[in-house]
């Protein structure tokens, strides 16, 4: 009978002795003025990464819209879907006014 006692003893003292060394490693919790700083500063970074992401976006998108290629391709696009509107039975004119309103395919928006 004595010895689990003995263990059951041993495994509390073990116990509450983590439990101390835990709760002396937590570090003291921040004032709110270094909360705020600390918000502001990591808000800041991603808003930097973010404005870098943007900037390389519109940059590719740029290069692309710069080739002759692209040019081409969207002529394409536009006349087969005039084409194909016409053959649906819409007029010259409804045709065009739809080809105009339809924007270019893209990734997003």
């Amino acid at each position: 009978m004595r010895v689990p006692i003995a263990v059951a003893g041993l495994l509390l003292s073990t116990s509450v002795l983590m439990s101390t060394s835990v709760l002396a490693q937590t570090p003291p919790r921040p004032a709110p003025a270094d909360m705020l700083r600390m918000a502001d500063s990591s808000t800041a970074a991603a808003l930097a990464a973010l404005e870098r992401g943007v900037q390389a976006q519109l940059n590719a998108q740029l290069t692309v819209a710069e080739q002759p290629e692209t040019a081409e391709r969207i002529a394409s696009f536009k006349k087969n879907l005039f084409d194909a509107l016409r053959k649906k039975g819409f007029t010259a004119e409804q045709s065009l006014q739809l080809v105009m309103a339809t924007p270019l395919p893209a990734l997003s928006k």
